[in-house]
């Protein structure tokens, strides 16, 4: 684990509640960072979550609330300028943790094909837009400690075999380009209205599609902003005992958010890669 917290500051999104929350915590009691911020987009639900973890917290840690909305372009830009004020000159972002995500329950009427562009837009596009939004603060960050990080919460339900070998191909292909893969979750959501996803290759699962693009997108990141000495991996909490899951999962959240906070805090840690269980795991 690193161990200068001087300066080091971590963002966690969808940070109110839920695994979101715990890896906030978990960030902050780690001793490696002076600066926690949670995004969240309720701000009051946001400062009632700090009022219970701010006496959880070392007394040299600082906690702040900022309002963001995934998938509204606004409000990521909106964000990013609240944290520079928020930070003062030079501002930079030591760890960008994305855990804000959506997700429709079972028992939810929204039909499929309703469901898909939604959860595509912030599970997917929204989070790969904000990510893209605060990569200049990353690599300010990564330029003077040489040391910035990327977590992508994911999930194992964005499994590379559910789609067929040619797509599979398409999404780990070495070479693939952002735009390739904006377009490949784009041709996902057309099939999904014209009704031939699961002929043309894809699985029945908006979420695991959304997590799949995701993943692949983390793949794209750690191979591009290497020279910006940031590290980006994704990883899975499990099934948890969270909103989320109707808290049918059995996994206490705090346990689930170690997924993240590992490849946040590890010394040396890889890149492009895919953390279950607090291990590597194959895609």
């Amino acid at each position: 684990m690193m161990t200068t917290a001087a300066g080091r500051v971590a963002v966690v999104t969808g940070a109110n509640k839920g695994i979101g929350y715990f890896i906030a915590l978990q960030l902050g009691v780690s001793g490696i960072f002076e600066h926690i911020v949670l995004g969240c987009r309720d701000v009051s639900r946001g400062e009632a979550a700090l009022a219970t973890m701010k006496p959880l917290l070392p007394s040299t840690v600082k906690a702040s609330c900022l309002p963001l909305t995934i998938g509204d372009s606004q409000s990521h830009l909106s964000f990013r300028t609240k944290l520079e004020e928020l930070l003062g000159p030079p501002a930079k972002v030591d760890v960008l943790v994305n855990n804000g995500a959506i997700a429709f329950k079972n028992s939810d009427p929204t039909p499929f094909t309703e469901q898909t562009k939604p959860t595509l837009d912030i599970n997917f596009r929204g989070t790969v837009e904000f990510t893209e939004t605060m990569l200049p603060l990353l690599r300010q960050a990564g330029k003077h400690t040489r040391d910035s990080r990327i977590v992508n919460v994911a999930s194992q339900s964005g499994y590379l075999s559910q789609l067929s070998p040619e797509l599979q191909q398409q999404f780990a292909s070495p070479t693939l380009t952002m735009p390739e893969l904006k377009a490949l979750i784009d041709q996902f959501e057309k099939d999904v209205q014209a009704g031939t996803h699961i002929s043309k290759g894809w699985s029945n699962s908006n979420y695991g599609i959304s997590k799949l693009g995701l993943i692949a997108a983390t793949k794209i990141w750690a191979r591009e902003e290497a020279t910006n000495q940031i590290t980006v991996n994704a990883s899975c909490p499990g099934y948890c005992d969270t909103d989320m899951s109707s808290h049918k999962g059995p996994r206490p959240p705090e346990e689930g958010a170690k997924n993240a906070v590992l490849p946040a805090t590890m010394e040396n840690p890889p890149t492009g890669e895919f953390f279950s269980d607090l291990k590597v795991r194959q895609w």
